[in-house]
């Protein structure tokens, strides 16, 4: 007897809420659209219209400037690349670097976001939004379906960033998109042990000091690669307008910031050497820990002295010293922003 009459209320109580929930639907409208992320930021701008040239991996050496050479080839099931370059101590150095065509793959797939990664995560939102907004209305009315809806927004943030960050990136002020270079060398340091290892053997057997085993590795990187700024979108995936290390090192070229990336995934690798990001107006470069010397430029950061290192090149620049246009951008207004890589 009971079932009848209560069927009936039940339905008209159900159909009064969605009828509110239909009247603030107009209103709820704009808030079921996730606001997108923002253009990426980039830290070069293209110079002379260089274009992107594709890497067939066929063996071949490259003459590039300064002594330096690079070749960059298929081994059996792997790509490996091999340098030739002048250090500041005037001698002629070698350095090797290697991965299975399967790790680079599964590497490469690590690095950047795409259009259809968004696509998705908005997808979820709405549909969660509409989900939680509904529910709540039922058992709390607007208040809690408010409520409901700022939860769903805090987890789509969460969400976003995970990826973003699985991917080498980062969600800044403004909603812009950036590389995050300290996340990107923190992720390569190990990768990059056996060059570091390569590194310090030469060092050994040469005699060099601290300093001239850093000054090494950043004359591979400044002048052994060649300078050049990667397209901010490559097949469909928003790079950010950065090579990830390895593939730098597989490709022979980079610009500021993925060389100053390539550099610090190499020194990483020391105990004891503390670096730092040093971000401008359109360019990157890093800082490393020591006291400077007469003449050398530097940035202090939570109250020590970090001496700048320009990785970009193709200028042969030692620790201390960088390009005139970089020392403007440091000089200028706009100031830049200090990150320690770890």
């Amino acid at each position: 007897m009971r079932g009848p009459k209560l069927a009936p209320l039940y339905l008209i109580m159900l159909a009064a809420c969605f009828a509110v929930s239909a009247s603030l639907g107009l209103a709820w409208e704009k808030k079921l659209d996730a606001p997108q992320a923002g253009p990426d930021i980039l830290r070069a701008q293209a110079a002379g219209g260089d274009e992107q040239e594709e890497q067939d991996y066929t063996s071949r050496e490259t003459r590039v400037e300064n002594g330096t050479s690079q070749r960059i080839y298929r081994d059996g099931g792997g790509l490996r690349a091999h340098y030739t370059f002048v250090n500041f101590d005037k001698d002629r150095l070698a350095a090797d670097f290697g991965m299975t065509a399967r790790d680079y793959k599964n590497y490469l797939a690590g690095y950047g976001y795409s259009e259809a990664d968004m696509a998705r995560l908005k997808a979820w939102r709405e549909k969660a939004r509409k989900f939680a907004w509904e529910k709540a209305l039922l058992l709390g009315g607007k208040t809690a379906g408010e409520k409901a809806l700022a939860g769903v927004d805090t987890d789509y943030d969460t969400r976003l960033r995970a990826i973003l960050l699985s991917r080498g990136m980062a969600l800044r002020a403004g909603n812009l998109i950036e590389c995050d270079i300290p996340a990107i060398v923190k992720r390569n340091i190990k990768l990059f042990n056996p060059l570091a290892a390569g590194f310090q053997k030469i060092s050994a057997e040469k005699g060099y000091s601290d300093e001239d085993t850093v000054g090494a590795a950043l004359s591979l990187v400044q002048t052994a690669l060649r300078y050049k700024v990667p397209p901010n979108i490559e097949n469909g995936v928003h790079t950010g307008g950065l090579l990830p290390p390895a593939r730098a090192m597989l490709s022979g070229w980079g610009d500021c910031d993925t060389k100053t990336a390539l550099l610090a995934s190499i020194l990483g690798n020391w105990s004891g050497m503390r670096m730092v990001g040093v971000a401008v107006p359109g360019h990157y470069l890093m800082a490393i820990r020591r006291l400077p010397g007469k003449g050398d430029m530097f940035v202090r950061y939570e109250g020590l002295e970090y001496v700048l290192v320009e990785p970009a090149g193709p200028a042969w620049l030692e620790p201390g010293s960088v390009g005139a246009h970089t020392a403007a951008l440091l000089a200028a207004g706009e100031g830049y922003r200090v990150e320690p890589f770890f």
